[in-house]
């Protein structure tokens, strides 16, 4: 038993929740270990459709199940992720725009409830996700081609769309589509009543008691402490490996590593290079890394006053030496995209896209026929909350310095305070939620996105949304590639962003816990991919 799990034992009696030696192969109901997971940042919330960050979906990864899943732990040979039923067992195309599902039999929710079509309807309902104003805006971003949701019977749905979505799998395996139990979520609704008051009830209950489908249901949550889950062992896949599993808020790198040496934790996660080397001399923990679907960037206010300048936007850009954050900070194990866009894209892949070039001269050029005059910029960020923020901050702070351009770094403690008004320029991280476009830059950056309607941060051009809108109506393949690198050099001329690198990160277990990191920040706890014991 670990240090964590003795410590926990009144914790986990009280909410009935057995402990158990860890490391048992096989073992009962009973016996099943309690794992502790060390983490940088808890989930700021347990709806799906209100957070969809990076310290979100690793938890609720496990307490909901979408409709199609992509399976990461079998990459395609371009770095993408195949399809494979999730809660629907079977889907078709009957025309270019009906789409239908044929749903899994004898699956059950946490609260006891079957599941059924009726909970397909109430989490891809249009007040909810897709309407003219959906209770969860970014819904609109996946969603919005949606014409309609039906019932055709208890386990057959039917989307009917605008026109052909040739992504429409893939969106339906991604962010906001975790299907919600329609008992738990229709159970506030009230007749007469304007959706957005009893859904403010319904999202605000369930902000921290989630119903989902997953192999784990939540217990408990503890601000800036601890998020605690226990094993639906009546879930579809089988019952889970562990009987429980505590996601356990440690914000520093030092203290996860010690912890889980210590035997305090069972996993510790978003472990950088500089620890790697050293977890090699213990002989009970091993280390797995995996390269991100994910690029950190900075974000450029362009509205703000200063930033508003393109030509400062582009110096910003240009004087960033990325191969020197790469080899300094990542020990050369990552990479920068060439721009907003991955291999895993597939045929729609612009290879010939050149990204984001490092030409300090070309910078101090462009500096020089800017209006800037030499303000001070602040640069915000989150201290913990990415890998090696900090320091790349630093790093890109004198790089700025050396090409003329005097930046300030301002430290807060949430997104709420990096988007607080003066923002000029902070860090961020972007996930390619689908492996195309319209599930990447678009849900991100494009014309229904909160930084060009919300925050205003990115006033975009009629280049890249003109580009943005054919793009999403097209569904011809070569015209839609034709398109997307329309749109790339679109985008990277209106410079709201530049990229840095993907980050490779790093997962530290205990001997014997068996589990594999996925590409994207899900931290997947089914049976088939997580068990307990000598291999």
């Amino acid at each position: 038993m670990t240090r964590a799990m003795a410590q926990n034992a009144g914790f986990w009696a009280v909410l009935g929740v057995g402990l158990a030696i860890a490391g048992q192969s096989g073992a009962s109901a009973a016996e099943r270990p309690a794992l502790t997971v060390a983490v940088n940042e808890l989930a700021r919330s347990l709806d799906p459709g209100e957070n969809t960050g990076n310290v979100d979906v690793r938890v609720y990864y496990s307490i909901f199940d979408t409709l199609i899943r992509r399976d990461f732990a079998h990459p395609t040979a371009d770095g993408g992720a195949k399809l494979v039923p999730g809660l629907a067992e079977s889907w078709s195309w009957s025309t270019p725009t009906t789409f239908e599902m044929k749903l899994r039999r004898g699956v059950v929710c946490h609260d006891g409830s079957p599941f059924d079509a009726n909970d397909v309807l109430a989490t891809f309902s249009a007040d909810r996700l897709w309407g003219a104003k959906p209770y969860y805006p970014d819904g609109r971003v996946y969603f919005g081609n949606f014409t309609n949701v039906e019932k055709v019977d208890d386990f057959t749905v039917r989307i009917t769309t605008a026109q052909h979505d040739p992504i429409i799998e893939h969106r339906l395996s991604s962010y906001m589509s975790f299907v919600i139990c329609d008992e738990a979520w229709n159970k506030f609704r009230t007749e007469g009543a304007e959706a957005k008051t009893w859904m403010d009830q319904a999202a605000k209950a369930l902000r921290w008691k989630p119903v989902g489908t997953g192999p784990y249901s939540f217990v408990d949550y503890q601000k800036n402490d601890r998020i605690a889950l226990a094993a639906f062992d009546r879930y579809f896949e089988g019952a889970p490996a562990a009987k429980s599993i505590t996601f356990r808020s440690v914000p520093e790198v030092a203290a996860r590593v010690a912890g889980l040496v210590a035997g305090d934790f069972d996993i510790a996660v978003e472990i950088p290079p500089d620890q790697w080397d050293g977890l090699k001399r213990y002989k009970d923990v091993s280390l797995k890394t995996e390269p991100l679907e994910n690029s950190h960037v900075l974000q450029f206010n362009t509205s703000d006053p200063v930033l508003s300048d393109k030509k400062l936007r582009h110096a910003m850009s240009l004087a960033i030496d990325r191969k020197g954050l790469i080899d300094a900070l990542w020990k050369g194990q990552t990479y920068a995209p060439n721009g907003h866009q991955l291999p895993s894209f597939g045929p729609i892949y612009v290879r010939e896209n050149k990204g984001y070039p490092y030409d300090p001269a070309l910078a101090k050029k462009l500096l020089a026929e800017s209006s800037y005059k030499g303000q001070e910029i602040s640069y915000r960020l989150i201290p913990n909350y990415y890998l090696y923020n900090v320091e790349a901050a630093q790093v890109i702070q004198e790089m700025w310095r050396a090409v003329g351009i005097n930046a300030r770094i301002d430290f807060v403690d949430s997104f709420k305070e990096v988007r607080k008004p003066g923002a000029q320029v902070f860090a961020w991280s972007n996930t390619y939620r689908v492996p195309d476009p319209a599930g990447a830059i678009l849900t991100l950056w494009g014309p229904d996105t909160d930084n060009q309607n919300t925050w205003k941060f990115y006033g975009a051009s009629a280049a890249f949304n003109g580009a943005a809108r054919d793009l999403l109506a097209e569904t011809d393949e070569t015209r839609r590639k034709a398109l997307f690198a329309k749109l790339l050099v679109a985008f990277e001329d209106d410079m709201p962003m530049t990229m840095l690198y993907n980050p490779v990160t790093g997962y530290a277990l205990k001997k014997g816990i068996n589990w594999t990191p996925y590409s994207q920040y899900y931290m997947d706890f089914r049976p088939s991919n997580l068990s307990i014991g000598a291999k």
